[in-house]
């Protein structure tokens, strides 16, 4: 007998040396291969649209208290046109945003808006007398009626 035979022969008994049988490989179906990766795919996106979605929630979430400047109301006027509200010390900021460009439409006093906060758009004798921030805005961009 050959030795490649002995070593064979010996392999097959259970020697301790013997190297270990290859496995069969895996079968899966295309379509299993499909709906594994459809899952994981669908997993991510999960997770990425709830990260943005926390990230937006908690947006306000870090900014330290006692600023000097704030965005009291903003309004979109446009696809990429808004009107913001600032409030800086005793004053309110009518200020214009659009792609690039930033101009201050109108320096509002606090106290036309004193009644404005608390009471909602009820009329109340205070704010009726002061004017609302629709008739601000529509007078400062020349839409009066």
């Amino acid at each position: 007998m050959s030795l490649a035979a002995q070593v064979s022969g010996q392999a097959a008994a259970g020697t301790p040396f013997a190297a270990p049988a290859a496995m069969a490989p895996a079968t899966t179906s295309g379509l299993a291969g499909a709906g594994e990766v459809t899952l994981a795919l669908l997993a991510v996106l999960l997770v990425i649209f709830g990260c943005a979605w926390c990230v937006k929630r908690l947006r306000n979430f870090a900014r330290p208290q006692g600023r000097v400047l704030a965005v009291v109301d903003d309004l979109a006027v446009g696809q990429r046109e808004r009107v913001v509200l600032l409030a800086c010390g005793g004053e309110r900021l009518l200020v214009g945003v659009a792609a690039g460009q930033v101009s201050l439409l109108r320096v509002v006093p606090s106290a036309a808006f004193s009644g404005a906060e608390d009471t909602g758009p009820a009329a109340t004798p205070a704010a009726a007398s002061a004017p609302d921030f629709r008739t601000v805005l529509r007078r400062s961009l020349g839409l009066a009626r």
